[in-house]
Order: structure tokens, then C-alpha cells, then sequence
């Protein structure tokens, strides 16, 4: 799995959450740009399937209460793509 594919998932995705808001920056928060923490989780779970990933649960809430940025959520795609 490439870096920059997933790093498009995850942009593309929150910017259909944002509607259409696609200029945000990689370590802005994901609170700052209005994502609560039921959004965040629903970006976990639809980024694991659009990729073609699975996480352990415990991971899932790891990074649930870690996830700061888009950048955050890039790095652990990557972590469990490579399981």
C-alpha cells in the first residue's frame, strides 16, 4: 500500500464529511475542522474498508482516542496495512 494512495483516501473522505472542503492541511486538527469524535470513528471504519484493512478492536480504540490529525489517521492506515 502506498503512502500517497492512502493519504488521498483519507483526504478524499473527510472532505465528503466537510462537505467539499478539500484545502485543509495534513496536521490541522481533526477537531478544529469540526469533526466530533462519532465522525472520526466513522472515518476509521470506512477508510479500513475502502482500503481493504482490518484492525484489531483494541487498535480501533487506540487510535479513536489518539487521532489528532489527517496526518495521525494516515500513519496508522499504514501501520495496519502492513499486518
Amino acid at each position: 500500500m502506498k503512502k500517497a494512495a492512502v493519504r488521498a483516501a483519507v483526504h478524499r473522505y473527510i472532505s465528503r464529511l466537510l462537505e467539499g472542503q478539500d484545502d485543509f492541511d495534513d496536521n490541522t486538527s481533526l477537531v478544529q475542522l469540526g469533526l466530533d469524535k462519532s465522525d472520526i470513528e466513522e472515518l476509521i471504519f470506512h477508510l479500513e474498508d475502502e482500503l481493504g484493512l482490518t484492525a484489531f478492536t483494541a487498535e480501533e480504540d487506540r487510535m479513536l482516542k489518539t487521532a489528532r490529525t489527517a496526518n495521525d489517521l494516515s500513519r496508522f492506515l499504514m501501520k495496519i496495512g502492513r499486518h
